[in-house]
């Protein structure tokens, strides 16, 4: 039913369910307005919203886990060469940011990675219904790169000091 501007819902809501009752001789019938449907709607939109958002926590979790486990890998590999760098002059501060800005790296690729994969899935989404308004703002491309770096240097602080507090005779003895 279209009804004028300005005109109030419950009003006309009334009036149809008048009509329809004089008709059937009961209420037999449900009225829904395009509001209610618009709140279904917006409630349905901030579960997935909320769906979505925990699994982008648990990917981001993942990620965080795998970085330590690469960074903590890299560092006992390269023992040896952090205990030559040390035993040449390397100080605490130059190792520490070697292993954080590898770790920095390896986050800020991977985010990258992800970011084309999803605006990739998106732009496939465009060509398969182009009626679907599928858009990524720059905004949320660059706070999702943020946080991927972001995570990426909390998880490399754990190996980036195990590496940096190695004793260099004990690293240099350790190959």
């Amino acid at each position: 039913v279209l009804y004028h501007e300005g005109v109030d819902e419950q009003k006309v809501v009334a009036g149809i369910k008048r009509l329809l009752k004089s008709r059937h001789g009961r209420e037999d019938f449900t009225i829904t307005t395009q509001q209610q449907m618009l709140d279904v709607m917006g409630s349905i939109l901030d579960i997935i919203t909320f769906a979505v958002a925990a699994i982008g926590a648990i990917s981001l979790l993942v990620g965080a886990i795998g970085i330590i486990t690469i960074m903590t890998i890299s560092v006992a590999e390269r023992t040896s060469e952090i205990g030559l760098i040390r035993a040449l002059g390397g100080r605490y501060n130059q190792i520490l940011m070697l292993f954080l800005g590898e770790a920095v790296v390896l986050s800020a690729i991977g985010g990258a990675l992800g970011l084309l994969g999803g605006i990739g899935i998106g732009q496939l989404l465009t060509l398969m219904i182009p009626a679907l308004p599928v858009h990524t703002p720059w905004t949320y491309v660059l706070l999702a790169e943020v946080s991927a770096v972001l995570i990426g240097l909390v998880a490399g602080v754990f190996p980036a000091l195990r590496a940096a507090r190695l004793d260099p005779v004990e690293a240099l003895r350790a190959e």
